[in-house]
């Protein structure tokens, strides 16, 4: 696997960490899914050397700071962060690589700065759930709630092996893809004892959910030619069947595995995939 090197990006006076995959080639941002981390992109990062690719730990998640009391982690917020850092790449258009949460944020800046997204790739996500309009105030005092309560801490867990068998019975993957992101995501004590780097407001409601009226001006929105991959196991198989005609724009493909297999062996059938997807695409790599 190729080496990776450190970045920390200074975003409205937070920390935010990335790790980076090559000095030339294709310019690429990649958005990890919830309580992730840029480790989430290793494969795909060894699998593509045709990219130069910047997997993010967006703000409360791996190695980059938290967010001020003040802040939420609506997913719209994180935008900001994506080009600004884009902006101290001196990329004025680049790729976006996303999965899970991290391709709904793509999906959404794709359609909201569609002059800066050269190509948009989602594995396994693509679009929130839509919500009914009448139940905005029902969410917004969720996220009321939520924000009003006092945090629980994190009481820690006692080795490695613990935290990792946790986040698999979170969200089902292979131990390797575990190890990977609790690597990234946790830390020790003095005593040992193994905590999660993430934040835990990132649990809380959300203020608002988009309608299906959202959705589509979303798609409408988007102009850069787009791929979707499917985890036949995953949490995004029902976005494939959305309906509305949202799906017109994408190329998509269906992928035997779980909603992390991106970071197992399929991680080479997903890049000949993305590989072909460019190259149909005119894709032509950045020469600095």
């Amino acid at each position: 696997m190729p080496e990776s090197q450190e970045r920390r990006f200074l975003v409205d006076g937070l920390n935010i960490c990335a790790k980076q995959w090559r000095s030339t080639g294709i310019p690429a941002i990649a958005l990890h899914g919830w309580l992730d981390n840029a480790a989430s992109f290793d494969a795909l990062a060894s699998a593509l050397p045709e990219l130069q690719l910047l997997a993010l730990d967006m703000p409360g998640h791996g190695l980059s700071d938290h967010k001020p009391a003040s802040g939420n982690y609506a997913i719209w917020d994180d935008l900001r962060f994506v080009l600004a850092i884009a902006e101290q790449m001196g990329w004025p258009q680049f790729l976006l690589l996303g999965h899970s949460r991290g391709a709904i944020m793509a999906s959404l800046l794709a359609a909201a700065a569609p002059e800066r997204i050269s190509h948009l790739i989602c594995v396994d996500g693509l679009l929130p759930e839509p919500q009914d309009p009448t139940d905005f105030t029902v969410q917004l005092g969720r996220y009321l709630k939520d924000f009003g309560q006092a945090s629980r801490g994190d009481k820690g867990h006692g080795s490695f092996a613990e935290a990792v068998a946790v986040r698999r019975a979170v969200t089902p993957m292979s131990d390797v893809a575990a190890r990977l992101i609790v690597a990234r995501g946790s830390y020790r004590d003095a005593a040992g004892r193994v905590f999660w780097r993430s934040d835990r407001r990132l649990k809380l409601a959300s203020p608002v959910k988009l309608s299906v009226a959202q959705l589509q001006a979303t798609m409408s929105a988007i102009t850069a030619p787009s791929l979707l991959i499917v985890a036949d196991q995953g949490f995004g198989r029902w976005q494939s069947k959305l309906p509305l005609g949202l799906m017109a724009k994408f190329e998509v493909h269906t992928i035997v595995g779980e909603h992390h297999c991106h970071m197992d062996a399929q991680a080479l059938e997903m890049a000949e995939w993305i590989r072909s997807f460019l190259s149909r695409n005119g894709v032509e790599e950045d020469e600095d």
